[in-house]
Order: C-alpha cells, then sequence, then structure tokens
C-alpha cells in the first residue's frame, strides 16, 4: 500500500496523472525539460530572443502549457517583443455538485495549476518588451496591463450557476511566480508593466521594469505567506497603482526611481489593507512620493528602514485629510513635512532619520506604557550621512541561489531519484557533505530520519509546487504532493553563526531551526524555533500546530508572515524573546463557519519578551468573544503599528497585562501603535 501511493505521488508530480498526457512535440530528452522548466524559444514555441518578431503568441502558449503540464515556464536570455497582454490564468473547472464557501456559491472550483514564469540568471536578465505598435496601450484615462497574473472567480455570478468569465479573485491566487525577468513598457502612455494581485504563497521578485513614459511599473503585488522582493521601478506617472484588491501587500528590497507624480497612487475604492515597504528605495522625479488624494477610502501605509529623497520641500505623503502612517527608521531628504497635515521636519535640504513617526483616522487610537491617547507622534533627528542604499537592501533581501549558477550541484547527480518511491536520503547527505550549493529539480524525494544541513548548506529547488523533499506518501486533492506522514525531520546546526538557506522547495516532515545566521524563503513546513535559531524567513505560512516562539535571544525576522485558523489557543506565541521583528503578520480566526469550529483563538500573544516589533498586523478576525486579537503579557520594549481586523465585533483588539494593570482595547478602535516604553517615554 505505501508503495502504491508512492508511486502515484510520483506520477502527480511527473505530470503524468494530474496534468495530462505530455505533448508529442515536446523534446523529453533536453536538459531544462528533465529540470522541470519548458524554454520557450524551443520548438514548438520558438519564441525570439533577438526581438525581431512578435513573440506574444509563442509565449502565451508555453505559459498556459507550462501551467497545464506542472513546469516553469523559462525565458534564457534575450529580449522578446510582445504587443498585447500575456493572461497568466489560474483556471476553474466545473465541480460535480456546488458547494458553498465564503458565503457564495460555487458550481466551479479553481484548478491548482501554477503559473510559474522564471527568467535565466545567465547573462543579463531577459526582457518582455511591448512593441511599438501595440495597441491599446496609449491612453493613460484607460491604463492596459503587459502582463497580468490572476485567478479566474470561482464564485457564482448573481442568478447564474457558472461564475462571471474574465473576473479576477485575488483572495484565491495561490502559488504563483514571476522571479527574474524584466519588462519594458517605455513610450506607451497607458501602459503597467505587471499586475500580480497574489494571494498565499504567491511572489514576485528580482525585475526591473522600464516604464519612462508610461503609466505604472505596477498594479498591485504579493503580499501575505509570499512578498513582492527586489523589484524595481524606473519611470512612469507611478511606481505602482494599488487597488483593495490587493492582498496584504509587503514590498522589501525595492527600488522606485524618476516616477512624474507619485511613487505610489491608490485607485478603485482605496485600500482594504494597509501597504508595507521595507528597506525600499524611494527617488520620484516629483513632490511626493505616496498620493492619498485620489480616493476615499484608505487602510494605510508603513514605511521602515527606508530611504526617500524628493524635490526641495516635498511632502512625503501628500493627503486631504488626517490618514494611517507610520514611519520608523526612515532616512529622507528633500522631504517638507511627512504629510500635508503634520510631521514638520526641521530642515528639508539636508537628511534627517525618521526614527518614528505615527498618524491615523478619526477611528484609531494609541496606547503608549498604558495610556490610550490619540494624536501625532513625531521623532526626527539629523542624519550625519545618507543612505548608504545596497546596505539598506542587504539588510532585507540578499537574492537566491539558481540552478544555473556555477558552484550549484543537482542532487540527482548523487544518485537522487526524486520518483517518490527511492528512499534518496543519503543521496542528499553526500550532496550536503561534498557542497554547499544543491539543486533539488522538480520531483518528489523520498526522505527519511534526520537530515541535517551543514553550516552554509544552501537547498533550494524549483518552487514548493515542483520540488518537494520529506516524509509522507498520500496524494491531497489539489494535487499539491504527499501529505506529511513518515517522521522526517530537516535540522540545521545549532550555532549562532552558521547560514544555512532552504529556498524554493515544500518539506513533508518537520523543520529543527537552530541556526542564528540563516535563510528560509518560501519554503513551507512545520518549522519549530530553538537553540540559536534566528535569521530571516520569507513568505511563511505556519503549517500544522501553533507557531511558537520561546527563548530565542538571536536576531530573527518575518517578512509576510501568515498565521490562521488554527485550532489552539493562542494560534501562536512568542514568549521570553528578543529581538524578533515581523513586516507584516497576516492573521485569520473564527472564520470557519461550522458549529463545532475552533479556531476562534488568539492569532498572537506576546509574553514575557522584550525588543519586539510587529508591523501590520491585519487580518480575517471574527467569533474570538472575550478572547483579543492580540495579548501582550509582561513584555518591554514592544510596539505594534496598525492593529485592525476586517470584522470589528465585540471581542478585543488588543489586552496588554502589565504587571496588575490590564488594558483593553475593543475591535471597534483600530490600534494605530501600541507600545511598552519606546524612546521618549519613561516607563512606569
Amino acid at each position: 500500500m505505501q508503495r502504491g501511493l508512492l508511486v502515484l505521488a510520483a506520477m502527480v508530480l511527473a505530470g503524468e496523472l494530474a496534468y495530462g498526457e505530455l505533448p508529442q512535440e515536446w523534446d523529453r530528452s533536453d536538459r531544462l525539460f528533465q529540470l522541470g522548466l519548458l524554454d520557450v524559444t524551443k520548438a514548438p514555441y520558438s519564441a525570439d530572443p533577438a526581438g525581431a518578431v512578435d513573440s506574444t503568441a509563442a509565449i502565451q502558449r508555453a505559459i498556459n502549457d507550462a501551467r497545464d503540464h506542472g513546469l516553469v515556464c523559462f525565458f534564457p536570455e534575450g529580449t522578446y517583443l510582445i504587443s498585447d497582454t500575456l493572461s497568466c490564468e489560474q483556471q476553474v473547472k466545473k465541480l460535480d455538485r456546488p458547494r458553498q464557501t465564503d458565503g457564495r456559491t460555487q458550481h466551479y472550483w479553481d484548478e491548482p495549476h501554477k503559473i510559474i514564469m522564471f527568467g535565466s540568471t545567465k547573462g543579463k536578465r531577459p526582457v518582455l518588451k511591448l512593441s511599438k505598435d501595440a495597441k491599446g496601450f496609449g491612453d493613460s484615462a484607460q491604463p492596459k496591463i503587459a502582463v497580468w497574473i490572476w485567478a479566474q472567480t470561482r464564485d457564482d455570478a448573481p442568478g447564474q450557476q457558472e461564475p462571471q468569465w474574465g473576473k479576477e479573485q485575488p483572495n484565491i491566487s495561490f502559488g504563483h511566480y514571476f522571479k527574474g525577468i524584466d519588462i519594458d513598457i517605455r513610450g506607451h502612455a497607458g501602459a503597467i508593466g505587471i499586475r500580480h494581485s497574489g494571494s498565499q504563497g504567491s511572489v514576485m521578485l528580482d525585475c526591473t521594469i522600464q516604464a519612462e513614459g508610461a503609466y505604472a511599473g505596477m498594479n498591485n503585488c504579493c503580499g501575505q505567506g509570499g512578498g513582492t522582493y527586489n523589484m524595481e521601478v524606473l519611470g512612469g506617472r507611478y511606481g505602482m497603482v494599488i487597488e483593495p484588491g490587493s492582498r496584504f501587500p509587503i514590498l522589501t528590497a525595492c527600488t522606485f526611481q524618476g516616477q512624474t507624480v507619485a511613487v505610489i497612487r491608490y485607485a478603485k475604492g482605496g485600500s482594504q489593507v494597509p501597504t508595507l515597504l521595507v528597506g525600499c528605495r524611494l527617488e520620484p522625479a516629483g513632490s511626493a512620493a505616496i498620493d492619498f488624494t485620489t480616493e476615499r477610502s484608505y487602510a494605510g501605509i508603513s514605511l521602515v528602514d527606508c530611504a526617500v529623497a524628493l524635490n526641495p520641500g516635498g511632502v512625503l505623503a501628500k493627503t486631504s485629510k488626517r490618514e494611517n502612517l507610520h514611519i520608523e527608521n526612515t532616512l529622507v531628504k528633500g522631504v517638507a513635512s511627512v504629510c500635508t497635515q503634520g510631521g514638520k521636519l526641521p530642515d528639508a535640504g539636508v537628511w534627517t532619520r525618521i526614527e518614528r513617526y505615527s498618524s491615523h483616522t478619526d477611528q484609531a487610537v494609541n496606547l503608549l506604557n498604558g495610556v490610550e491617547s490619540t494624536g501625532e507622534i513625531a521623532e526626527f533627528e539629523p542624519a550625519p550621512e545618507g543612505p548608504d542604499w545596497e546596505a539598506i537592501r542587504k539588510r532585507h533581501y540578499r537574492g537566491l541561489p539558481s540552478f544555473e549558477d556555477e558552484d550549484a550541484v543537482n542532487v540527482k547527480a548523487f544518485g537522487a531519484k526524486g520518483d517518490g518511491t527511492s528512499d534518496d536520503t543519503q543521496a542528499f547527505v553526500k550532496a550536503i557533505q561534498s557542497h554547499d550549493k544543491i539543486f533539488v529539480p522538480k520531483g518528489y524525494y523520498h526522505l527519511s530520519g534526520t537530515l541535517t544541513l551543514g553550516r552554509n548548506t544552501r537547498l533550494f529547488g524549483l518552487t514548493p509546487s515542483r520540488s518537494i523533499i520529506g516524509g509522507g506518501a498520500a496524494v491531497s486533492k489539489r494535487g499539491r504532493g504527499p501529505d506529511a506522514g513518515d517522521s522526517f525531520v530537516l535540522a540545521t546546526a545549532n550555532d549562532a553563526e552558521a547560514a544555512p538557506v532552504l529556498s524554493m522547495l515544500r518539506v513533508h516532515g518537520r523543520v529543527d531551526w537552530r541556526s542564528g545566521q540563516g535563510t528560509i524563503f518560501l519554503a513551507p513546513a512545520p518549522v519549530a524555533f530553538s537553540g540559536h535559531g534566528g535569521g530571516r524567513i520569507y513568505g511563511m505560512m505556519a503549517q500544522g500546530g501553533p507557531l511558537v516562539l520561546q527563548g530565542i535571544q538571536q536576531p530573527l525576522a518575518f517578512y509576510a508572515l501568515n498565521v490562521e485558523r488554527k485550532g489552539t489557543n493562542p494560534q501562536s506565541e512568542i514568549t521570553n524573546c528578543s529581538q524578533v521583528r515581523i513586516y507584516y503578520f497576516k492573521v485569520e480566526a473564527g472564520t470557519i463557519s461550522r458549529p463545532d469550529a475552533t479556531d476562534g483563538n488568539t492569532p498572537c500573544r506576546i509574553s514575557d519578551s522584550q525588543d519586539v516589533r510587529v508591523y501590520c498586523m491585519y487580518g480575517v478576525v471574527r467569533k474570538l468573544g472575550e478572547r483579543p486579537m492580540l495579548e501582550v503579557v509582561n513584555s518591554r520594549d514592544v510596539a505594534v503599528s496598525q492593529l485592525k481586523t476586517l470584522n470589528p465585533g465585540s471581542y478585543p483588539h488588543l489586552i496588554e497585562t502589565f504587571g496588575s494593570d490590564k488594558i483593553v482595547i475593543p475591535s471597534s478602535k483600530i490600534v494605530a501603535l501600541f507600545a511598552r516604553w519606546i524612546k521618549g517615554q519613561a516607563d512606569e
């Protein structure tokens, strides 16, 4: 029985079952194909990398085929002309019988097939270039997208037993990747480079968008359990246009330069959730970075560890009324005021550090050292020198290994099969003992026991849906591969200086993370943090039981953390820890519509800890009873900004217990800033 299930898992990953029969035209002996990549320049596509022939139809076909057969759509170095939108659609299929989800009826359900588009890392990045004759990209009043990654809605249209075809549903756009492909839309006044409203597990990274003379570089971006990393937009009226469908957007180590109106514009109703920029560089050509005047409703924006340079006398955030703004450890120059209504800086002509700035709408309050208050918080100080742009970027993102790197080895060279039936443990052991950078091609690699990474091992795959390691055998209904079953453990050295990397693969089993300088990047697994565990964790969706940080003293940062629907109270906890940072904390609780549901639990509790920061804690939270969205117990030097549920009720947003004092903030009030013992305010 065990072997039969493993064979079934292998067939799913090989594309022989879930993805249908492979086209006869494909060269199965091609090296890239054997790794799990579909080369757009090869037959039957033959996209032109010289940029002489329009490749729109060829690339569109390759995108669809790669999606439908579980492969990566791969672009070698070159320039590829396109003349219309590349529609990268997550499709739906007809159900045998209807179902109800989120209060809506579905006669169709989303396909699990992923859109994955990678550019080669050899030589210059490949470029998708909008041809000069492209139609429909010339009107800034009706912008048109060059690359659109999207999920077809599965919800029935009103009065219909099928969805509205062509309508996007961002909250089900799962696991899609756009990586290492530049976009050139220069000279097209109504063009937008890319729209990728990715939800859980979706990412956009390592791309430059040339947008001089165009409308905008991006329209929405990825967030919860995924994220947007190392994106660069040069020119355009706007760097990014954000709409309410953007899913908990976080931009890390991104650069925006030369925008003529603003870096960020809000459209079609403002924003449902705040936007967070971490380690970003903003140098627009105009006099404002953020434009809050184009819509009526905004959740807010946060800038942390960023650098902003404007024309002299500019305003960082152009506003018509008080908005939810949080800015921390950000260098600015040319900025006369943080927003139109306040935050005047002493000298716009020199670099100034905004140590902390917070303002809020009428619906919000602050809780500072146990005292509820309203109003602006502004802490500025002179900066002795300007920003080191590269140092800021590297604090938050250092790039990922590639299978094309000269020092990378393929684990199959050590005897790994990846067929779901063979035990590949010894092959991985041999690879780790002899090399630091190990690539895991498409496949399911059955491993057993405990596999320990070296101090500097970089173990990486294609994506979590393509490269899977660990124990277990059963195949999930959504074709995501084997579920955890065997007691496989992937361990790291208990060493504060060790810097292993685990990226772009899925682990079925458990990860024991004990190294202090390492990185986990989009590698779904139940993770146990202990010992010297630290480093940087990107796009983490807490797997299995609650996320527990206990006794962690090494710097540990999460980017786009997603914790939801856990049957334990609290769903996550930070106990006796220090130096913890969470950059966007998307949570969900009390949302399962069943009488016996057990998910009405506090998403996070921070207790007996110090030096903890949480930037933007938002989510779908309801039916918690007396339990709060966030609980803080006897902790110092703790700050949480922009804390809000999308579903206010009778439960609290925040309960803080400090000694004999207990303070409760109801969910009817947004918590703009909670802090205990922050700079300039004595802790009693």
